[in-house]
């Protein structure tokens, strides 16, 4: 391996650069040794280096790093110091009878049509001058030269646009107030770059830039300038407030040899020569250099400002430096799928131009498409739809602002087949007989793991392989190949065998008792307000819990002990009533056995009405027997109450009698339980 570093590679390059023919050696992060070759068929005088020396050959033989690239004399490296044009660069303004003055370039910018321009100041054409000329960086003031050393360097174009002061060339008023000249390059051998030089490189004014220009803004009032022209080079300093009195006639306007310009003050040096020079916000383009004045003893600038002298040209824009249109989904040598999404960032709303080459080729957009980014500076489109290597070149645009080209290569590869038979997952009882899928039309399909072979895909995309896949597991991939790249693979897994067990059967569950019993009271029984029974009995499976409703409410709960229940309730108030009891075994509740019971109001006292004696029928009994009280007939029902009854007396003996009553049904029910048990 050829040396990239250190005294080893400066001794290869010495030896490299024996052949006259090598115009460069260079060297990249990953150990690659470029030598750059002019090519022995170009025309001109550097081909005439050239000899028959075969040292660059010999070494690139020798080395597996090193490559030798070949170069026209066009593509030979150029000094840029005369051709590159910035803002601060001087310039010469000359009428047709060769007088005038200098000046410098404001701004590098486009004319309405999006040919080349620069603007510099309206006062620079006074006396006629039309013809406007570079000077040479080194015989300017800031270069170090002086009045006696200012020299053309190249003709730069013509004076298309002028205003200083109102129009045509007038004193101005306040809302027609303008320092401004728009020039028309015509020298194609010139490039413009929206960039403020810093002056300290004189021998490349764009090898060394203070700021490069982004947008076009207001000066903001406090913030600092920077300016740059051919006099006194660069320099920096705060915009002034507005209150500069007396050297303004209005505000936000300055008298400037008798003519008004609008625009705004910054304590910062400049001196003629200086006019029609650069002023920026940090990359912001605010003003052209219009004027200098003192103010308490302190050098001032008067910049003219830029986007109310814009609106007046008719068309005329800064050229701006946007942001490149960066890839952000994928990195250089990447491999995606064809027709994958790429996306990424440019600036808010640019158009984004893209080409795909062949891979290593020079960017080109002849063979172009676009997108557009979105307000917030992201982009995408779709990668070529067909397999291969490829290089995409990518710039972005607005207005008339072109980006710098990115390049990225990146690998284009089939997406993968489709298996359709078996699917993934799936259990078969019988024998496979066949692995079916789909691909691109008329490709061939590569299959691997528990089944392997090659097949092609027919006209409609569709392929089979026969098999014979008895019990068993099985896992099949398959793939596809075009234009030498080959896909992902798809993937399924499916088994074999014996038919599956039928399900377990779900567990039964458990079948609801029976609907618990009411003793006491019964269905429909009528009471007198406060003497209805409070405790609530009946009979249900021994152990289960029930629950007592009245009047759908809850009122209480207990076990069944021996197969009875007891539950308290309060009284019952007067009307009708409906008690519901259910009951729960095992967690599974019963219907609910329902009865209704009526409360009625109990009756007033009442005044005793005398009786007249009767005489007793003959066969009327002895009146011992009559005094005796009759048992009133009854099945387990609480008495009706009356106002023939006693109101305290007889309630004891009705409940004595429920309850006797009552242990009777008890009693048969329990047998009855019993038996069924």
């Amino acid at each position: 391996m050829a040396p990239t570093e250190g005294e080893a590679f400066k001794t290869l390059a010495l030896e490299l650069f024996q052949d006259e023919s090598v115009t460069g050696v260079l060297h990249d992060g990953n150990g690659q040794i470029i030598v750059q070759q002019l090519d022995g068929e170009g025309a001109g005088a550097a081909a005439k280096r050239i000899q028959a020396s075969a040292s660059a050959a010999e070494v690139a033989n020798a080395y597996g790093n090193v490559k030798i690239v070949t170069v026209t004399e066009d593509e030979l490296a150029k000094p840029t110091a005369s051709t590159d044009v910035v803002g601060g660069y001087g310039i010469a303004l000359l009428n047709g009878e060769g007088s005038g003055g200098t000046c410098s370039v404001g701004f590098p910018a486009w004319s309405p049509q999006g040919e080349p321009a620069v603007l510099t100041a309206g006062h620079c054409t006074l006396g006629g001058a039309t013809d406007v000329f570079l000077t040479d960086p080194k015989g300017d003031q800031a270069g170090g030269g002086n009045d006696d050393t200012i020299a053309l360097a190249h003709e730069l174009g013509t004076v298309a646009f002028t205003q200083f002061g109102g129009a045509g060339d007038t004193d101005g008023t306040p809302g027609d107030a303008l320092d401004i000249t728009a020039v028309d390059v015509t020298n194609d051998d010139l490039s413009l770059i929206p960039a403020m030089t810093d002056w300290k490189n004189t021998d490349d004014l764009s090898a060394s830039l203070a700021s490069n220009i982004t947008s076009v803004g207001t000066a903001e009032i406090g913030a600092t300038v920077q300016r740059s022209g051919r006099t006194t080079g660069y320099s920096t300093g705060p915009v002034d407030t507005d209150q500069i009195n007396p050297y303004v006639d209005y505000e936000g306007y300055l008298e400037v040899d008798g003519r008004l310009v609008q625009g705004f003050s910054a304590a910062t040096k400049v001196i003629p020569g200086d006019s029609g020079g650069t002023i920026l916000q940090g990359s912001a383009a605010v003003g052209i250099v219009s004027a200098t004045f003192q103010f308490d003893g302190v050098e001032h600038m008067w910049g003219a400002d830029l986007q109310t002298n814009l609106a007046a040209t008719g068309g005329y824009s800064v050229m701006l430096d946007i942001p490149e249109a960066q890839v952000t989904s994928l990195k250089s040598g990447d491999a995606i799928e064809w027709n994958a999404a790429i996306t990424g960032t440019a600036g808010a709303g640019a158009e984004v131009e893209y080409a795909f080459l062949p891979k290593g080729a020079k960017a080109s957009f002849e063979s172009s498409a676009k997108t557009t980014a979105d307000a917030n500076g992201n982009w995408t489109f779709n990668g070529p739809e067909t397999p291969g290597d490829y290089t995409v070149a990518l710039r972005a645009k607005s207005g008339y602002n072109v980006s710098d080209v990115t390049k990225f290569d990146v690998q284009v590869v089939p997406s993968a087949p489709g298996i359709t038979s078996p699917e993934n997952g799936q259990a078969f009882t019988e024998a496979v007989t066949e692995i079916a899928g789909s691909a691109a039309p008329n490709t061939e399909v590569t299959l691997s793991g528990d089944v392997t072979g090659k097949v092609t895909s027919d006209a409609d995309g569709n392929w089979s392989h026969p098999v014979e896949l008895g019990e068993g597991s099985y896992s099949v991939s398959a793939k596809q190949t075009i234009n030498g790249k080959t896909s992902n693979a798809t993937t399924v897994e499916f088994t074999v065998g014996a038919a599956a067990p039928s399900p377990a059967p779900e567990p039964e569950q458990p079948a609801a008792p029976e609907a618990p019993e009411f003793i006491n009271p019964v269905d429909g029984g009528s009471y007198v307000e406060g003497q209805a029974p409070t405790t609530i009995t009946g009979a249900g499976v021994n152990g289960a819990t029930v629950e007592l409703r009245v009047n759908d409410e809850l009122a209480g709960s207990a076990t069944v002990e021996a197969n009875v229940w007891s539950i308290q309730v309060g009284a019952l108030p007067v009307g009708e009533h409906t008690l519901a009891i259910r009951q729960i075994v095992d967690g599974v509740a019963s219907a609910d056995a329902a009865i209704t019971v009526t409360i009625t109001a109990a009756a007033g006292p009442q005044d005793p009405q005398p009786e007249e004696p009767q005489e007793a029928p003959e066969d009327q009994q002895p009146q011992d027997e009559q005094d005796q009280p009759q048992q009133p007939q009854r099945e387990g029902q609480l008495e009706p109450t009356g106002a023939e009854f006693n109101p305290a007396a007889p309630l004891a003996i009705g409940f004595g009698l429920v309850a006797a009553a009552g242990g009777l049904l008890v009693a048969a029910r329990r047998r009855q339980l019993k038996s069924e048990r």
